[in-house]
């Protein structure tokens, strides 16, 4: 791999963190946190003067050079000029201290002056916002062998295309890029050492704006979204109070709001009245190629598919008889013990699986046990039949809120699938047909049963829905959209409710959880991790 000019404030962050200038470079990752839109806020303020002339000196502002000689190029926050002389000045965001990867900015600066004036720079300053002072960086003969070092070695990073390993230790607190590396995570399922600490909270709060009354419509105002129906105002929400919005049915969307959701990075999901995921609308797509390509190739490679595959069976498995156990502490039911003990041969017979289809075998029957004894989890005195699993359409109450759980819970693994930068239609257990999310639908398998299944159950149980809430005709059973309000509730409260990591033994919810194993797919797939490891509630 190869790009026309390395960046200089790239190159900088190769002596800092070279993992870092890896996920910014080559995989073009642009994660963000307070401290990066706290840098941005700085230089809007500073480019509102692009020059400025004072008695004694000159000060011009956001000046791009680039150099042919040393493959680089930047943008100079200001060079100054003063008694004849031209130095550069870099601007920084914390208070003043003496960091060499500073020093190397600087140098890269005065590199491209040089080139370009034709002329030598023996100075440059680093400015430091937060103590307002400035240090004075000598471009000695030691610092720009340094600087120069440092450019090749970012060039061999490139080129060799390894993500480097992770520094793991003060340098990563307060990085913008934590969630994507995962380095105590990382190091922990390597060496198996010391357990990570719980990690910074997720961007993606899980904040969804969820609309399925039929002919609402929402538009922007303000900075603001409403949703309207009749020209009668429903909800009025903050856009910066939403992650993602999820609209159901016969619901309206204005273009302009659709623009200004896609400018905050918001994505929109369709969804049917009867469940069926439709697709959604999403920000720029991620600029990860290699991970895509990386993706792609594990695809064509029979024996990581079946690998890959059996793990996500033997999640499902796991979780289905987990769920069963949980339940059954209090009922102490024969059938469900029975069940249990079958479950867990069948998940003993997946290892030796010769072929996906072998394994969609135990799959199978793994399923049908599973799901012929999930109605003696409800209450005695519920009002719904359960005999076992249909669809396309649901033919019963219970089977048309697992469809509808199931299809929001595809939504939640597509956006997270998205954001990390893997293609969710391409999958390594479930087939890669035309329009089906396989990746997500391979993933969303270890979640079905915690998530969905046990919202379904809590809701059920709880007298959240009732059979008024069903409507039946012609062979398919239909939710009301008051069911539909209920059931979502039921999944929001699940999928945001907190768990045990099973290996890492900190605390975090469903949706952060599934965010993990996105990651740590995508880990295995750039051969950063050796084995994909599913997650196994307890």
């Amino acid at each position: 791999m190869s790009i026309v000019k390395l960046p200089v404030s790239a190159v900088a962050e190769v002596l800092y963190c070279p993992r870092n200038f890896y996920y910014r470079i080559v995989e073009q990752a642009e994660d963000y946190n307070h401290h990066v839109l706290e840098g941005r806020k700085q230089e809007e303020r500073r480019e509102q003067r692009l020059n400025v002339n004072r008695e004694g000196y000159k000060q011009s502002r956001k000046i791009f050079l680039d150099s042919d000689f040393y493959n680089i190029a930047g943008t100079l926050d200001v060079i100054e000029e003063k008694d004849g002389m031209i130095y550069p000045i870099e601007y920084k965001k914390g208070p003043l201290r003496n960091n060499v990867n500073d020093d190397v900015q600087v140098c890269c600066q005065a590199l491209l002056l040089e080139e370009h004036l034709n002329k030598d720079i023996s100075k440059g300053y680093v400015f430091y916002v937060e103590s307002a002072k400035r240090r004075v960086v000598v471009l000695s003969q030691d610092l720009r062998e340094l600087t120069i070092q440092t450019i090749q070695r970012a060039k061999e990073i490139i080129e060799k295309g390894e993500i480097p390993q992770p520094v793991n230790d003060q340098r990563c607190h307060g990085c913008s890029l934590i969630e994507r590396c995962l380095p105590e995570e990382t190091k922990y399922l390597k060496e198996g050492n010391q357990k990570p600490r719980k990690p910074v909270p997720s961007v993606n709060l899980g904040r969804v704006l969820y609309v399925d009354t039929p002919g609402a419509y929402l538009r922007k105002k303000d900075g603001r979204i409403l949703v309207t129906k009749d020209k009668e105002t429903i909800r009025d929400i903050p856009l910066t109070a939403i992650d993602q919005i999820v609209l159901v049915g016969t619901v309206n969307i204005s273009g302009p709001l659709l623009q200004e959701l896609l400018r905050n990075s918001i994505p929109v999901h369709f969804a049917t009245t009867y469940g069926n995921y439709l697709g959604w609308l999403n920000p720029t797509f991620n600029k990860n190629s290699l991970l895509r390509l990386a993706q792609a190739r594990a695809v064509d490679n029979e024996n990581l598919r079946l690998v890959l595959a059996k793990a996500f069976v033997r999640g499902k498995l796991s979780n289905m008889r987990t769920l069963l156990l949980r339940y059954n502490r209090n009922l102490r039911n024969e059938q469900i013990s029975y069940v249990t003990t079958q479950l867990n041969k069948i998940i003993m017979k997946v290892e030796s699986a010769d072929s996906l289809e072998e394994l969609l075998g135990y799959e199978g029957n793994g399923s049908r046990e599973y799901f012929s004894i999930l109605h003696l989890l409800l209450k005695k005195d519920n009002e719904f039949y359960f005999s076992g699993r249909n669809r396309r359409p649901p033919r019963d109450p219970i089977n048309a809120m697992l469809s509808y759980g199931y299809s929001l819970l595809c939504k939640d693994v597509v956006n997270e699938l998205m954001r990390v930068g893997l293609d969710p239609y391409l999958g390594f257990y479930h087939s890669n047909i035309y329009g089906r999310p396989a990746l997500a639908l391979d993933i969303m398998e270890e979640f079905r049963s915690i998530i969905v299944d046990s919202a379904v159950l809590t809701a059920i149980n709880t007298g959240m829905v009732n059979q008024a809430d069903f409507r039946q005709e012609f062979g398919k059973c239909e939710m009301s959209e008051k069911g539909r309000k209920a059931l979502f509730q039921a999944y929001r409260n699940r999928i945001n409710e907190e768990i045990t990591h099973p290996i890492f033994r900190y605390k975090l919810n469903y949706r952060r959880n599934i965010e993990l194993q996105v990651r740590f797919m995508a880990k295995v797939l750039t051969k950063e991790l050796n084995e994909y490891k599913p997650f196994l509630v307890r």
